[in-house]
């Protein structure tokens, strides 16, 4: 079997110069964070499946799809195993089906001496305290094609190629097969130049940080999303 790598040495080399004059603490990221959480208002609650908007159940299979025909599903998978291999040989269970997998990236800049990342403060219906700090882009195909009828996501131009920035890496990995039938995102980082495409957030929304203060704020409870951790790995 052969095995692909992507060349970025180069940006190893960024970071390793970076990390002697980088800053290292974490405690003004973790204060924006709470200052972004406590401003935020967004109310999740669980209801019946049956009170769903958009979302329907065949009579005949029960699958749960949205009207759109994008997004996941819900079906059901049957699991056979040879003895030993898990806790218990056979089991049937629910499974999220999707079409298509998702992109997870994460925008870099550097200023000639430190290099930071664009992480961004998002809230999703289970997360604990409402927002994590995630890539700067986390969003299926479904969502970048706007099959939703909304906006499309924050710097999707970066990673559909309208915008200047140099792909650093990119890699294929497997979501969590215990929920998702063999659903694979993509993970990238993007290195742009501020001074050629300045980069245009919202500062309510998306906030820098260094690798140190990345690896920092990956030892706190429920602050930095696991894609993130997943996305910086191989660096």
């Amino acid at each position: 079997m052969t095995v692909q790598t992507n060349n970025i040495e180069w940006f190893r080399e960024l970071l390793d110069q970076s990390r002697k004059v980088e800053p290292r603490d974490p405690a003004p990221i973790l204060r924006w964070l709470e200052e972004r959480r406590a401003a935020a208002e967004f109310k999740a609650d669980l209801i019946a499946l049956s009170e769903l908007r958009s979302w329907h159940a065949e009579l005949e299979t029960g699958d749960i799809h949205h009207e759109s025909g994008a997004f996941f599903s819900i079906r059901g998978v049957r699991i056979t195993a040879s003895k030993g291999l898990r806790e218990v040989d056979s089991w049937d269970q629910p499974i999220f089906t999707q079409k298509e997998g998702g992109i997870l990236a994460l925008i870099a800049r550097t200023d000639g001496s430190n290099v930071f990342f664009l992480l961004n403060a998002k809230a999703e219906p289970g997360n604990l305290n409402t927002l994590q700090l995630c890539p700067t882009l986390q969003a299926t195909w479904s969502n970048l094609n706007q099959a939703h009828k909304g906006r499309r996501p924050p710097f999707a131009d970066v990673i559909m190629g309208k915008a200047p920035a140099k792909l650093v890496y990119e890699a294929s990995h497997n979501e969590e097969g215990g929920r998702f039938w063999m659903k694979a995102n993509r993970n990238q980082i993007w290195l742009v130049d501020p001074i050629q495409a300045p980069v245009n957030y919202d500062p309510n929304k998306f906030t820098w940080a260094s690798l140190s203060q990345l690896k920092e704020l990956a030892l706190a409870d429920n602050v930095l999303s696991p894609f993130v951790k997943t996305i910086i790995a191989p660096l």
